[in-house]
Parts: structure tokens; C-alpha cells; sequence
């Protein structure tokens, strides 16, 4: 059996989440032998990389804190359980761990489901490189805009991406894409999302998608304000009236763009980025699950 660190990040999910926290914590120190809280931005980073003594590490927060902690999480010999606690808990969706309340079993369950990451390696306007690793949402353009804005709505919970879609207007963008051996293609585009899981935060925008088949999808967007908010409507409704826009399955593509742009990774924001290779590492994160991913 593994011992467990749970890793709490008690500015996740807004003033609502922060209310339930004391329980929660309390809940915790019965399955986890050890409870810490994240003080500042890349300490859910540092705490990882110092808990070598546990082969789990418990996620309370959203998509921003499992995207710090895989940064300093030992895949080899750890496994990660999600207990969501953000307002978009993109991974958090795809494996049903999204209820009302946290549901602690998780950290008890059996057998874990090996998921597919995302490798990104990015370039700024000055040349430096960066690299990191997503377990769900790469983007650029409209989709990086309305997730921050949606900070401007955190007192609306989970509703806060669609009150920030509707206060956006997509803007155009010139990007060269290359999947694979493929072509490189130039585009005009209002934006651009590679992702590894069913959910760009709350929006199902890739219903057919699967966390763990060695394959990300890629959605370029291209509609104006009125589309792309029929297209917002349909996937946070789940009732897909309005059909996704063009998608590519790959397993590797690289985007070069004409202008700087803000890069969005999991809810992280990196500026001026120029050009950006993702590709997919099949099966590389332990992860607890309730049940089969949906």
C-alpha cells in the first residue's frame, strides 16, 4: 500500500471552495498520512519533488495545481489522485471524479488507469526555451482570452468560463501548422486548442476524446462572436447541437506562429511565445480512478 501526501491548494475554486476547506482537510487526515497547503505560486511544485518518501500524491485543487505538481512528481514510482477542488478540473471530468463534495475513495481505489500527458516545448520572442507537461488543455488565442477573463468572474463558480466567453471577442491570428509528416499548413484563425481530455475546463468540447489513447485532438477556431458562443453553448450544455469545429487527431504538431502570442498550459499563462511543439507521451501518468474513464 502507498503512503499518501496530500497536497492542498486552498486558493482553488474560489471563496465557495475555500468555505468547505476545514472539512475537507479534516476528511483528509483519516486517508492521508500527511496534509500540506501550497503558500505561492510553484510550491505545489517544490512540495512534490520533496515527498519521495510517498508513492501517491493527492491533488486538492484544479487543473493549475496537477499541472505544478507534474513538474516535480516522480512518474516512475508515484501515482497521483485527483480530488477536485478548481472551477475546471478538465481531468477531473474525464474520470468521474467531478461530484458535488470531494470524494476522498479515490486515494483508496484499486489499480490505476495509466493516462496519456501532453510534452510541450515552447519558444519566446527572445529564443528561450521552455518545456513542460499537460495532462490536459494547450492553447492560443480566444480560448487563452476567456480563461482570463474568467478570473473576473470567480464569484460565478463554475459558471464563470461562459459569463467570460460572452465578455470576449475572438480575435484573428496567422499560424503555420504541421502535424506529424504532414504539410505545413498557414492559417488565419481566431484561435487554436490541442487537448488530451473530453473538457476544456467545464465546456465539453471534444465528446469522442479519451485521455488514454495515445492520440490529443486539435480544434482550430475560426468562428466570430455570435459562432463561437452558439458553439460555447452546445458544448456546456453537453447537448451538442452545434457540431465541433475542425479536428485533427495527432500525435504530434507544431505550431509557428506569426506573431507573439500568449501560451495557455492547464490554466498557466507564459507570454510573447513564438513557436510551439506538443506531442503525446502515451500511458505516462499513474492516476486513481472511480471506475473506467468515461
Amino acid at each position: 500500500m502507498s503512503y499518501w501526501l496530500a497536497i492542498v491548494n486552498p486558493y482553488s475554486g474560489g471563496s465557495g471552495a475555500y468555505s468547505r476547506l476545514p472539512h475537507l482537510v479534516e476528511n483528509l487526515r483519516r486517508v492521508a498520512e500527511k496534509t500540506v497547503f501550497t503558500e505561492y505560486p510553484g510550491h505545489a511544485a517544490e512540495l512534490a519533488r520533496g515527498a519521495t518518501a510517498y508513492g501517491g500524491l493527492a491533488v486538492v485543487g484544479g487543473d493549475g495545481t496537477l499541472f505544478e505538481i507534474l513538474k516535480g512528481l516522480d512518474r516512475k514510482s508515484q501515482r497521483i489522485a485527483i480530488i477536485p477542488a478548481g472551477r475546471g478540473n478538465s481531468l477531473a471530468c474525464d474520470l468521474g471524479l467531478l461530484r458535488p463534495l470531494p470524494n476522498l475513495d479515490v486515494i483508496n481505489s484499486g489499480d490505476p488507469l495509466y493516462i496519456d500527458l501532453l510534452e510541450v516545448t515552447f519558444k519566446d520572442i527572445r529564443g528561450l526555451e521552455r518545456q513542460n507537461l499537460s495532462a490536459s488543455t494547450i492553447a492560443v488565442g480566444y480560448p487563452v482570452a476567456v480563461a482570463k477573463a474568467a478570473r473576473r468572474f470567480h464569484g460565478l463558480g463554475e459558471f464563470c468560463y461562459a459569463a467570460a466567453a460572452l465578455s470576449v471577442r475572438p480575435v484573428s491570428l496567422i499560424v503555420e501548422i504541421s502535424c506529424e509528416h504532414g504539410r505545413a499548413r498557414k492559417k488565419h484563425l481566431k484561435g487554436i486548442i490541442a487537448n488530451n481530455t473530453r473538457y476544456v475546463a467545464n465546456f465539453l468540447a471534444f465528446p469522442n476524446a479519451s485521455c488514454c489513447d495515445g492520440y490529443f485532438d486539435l480544434m482550430e477556431l475560426n468562428a466570430g462572436y455570435v459562432g463561437q458562443n452558439v458553439h460555447n453553448l452546445s458544448a456546456l450544455t453537453g447537448m451538442n447541437f452545434c457540431g465541433p469545429f475542425d479536428l485533427i487527431r495527432a500525435r504530434r504538431t507544431r505550431l509557428q506562429l506569426q506573431e507573439p502570442q500568449e501560451l495557455m498550459i492547464d490554466g498557466e499563462f507564459y507570454p510573447h511565445v513564438m513557436s510551439i511543439d506538443i506531442r503525446i507521451l502515451p500511458g505516462a501518468l499513474a492516476c486513481n480512478q472511480r471506475g473506467a474513464a468515461r
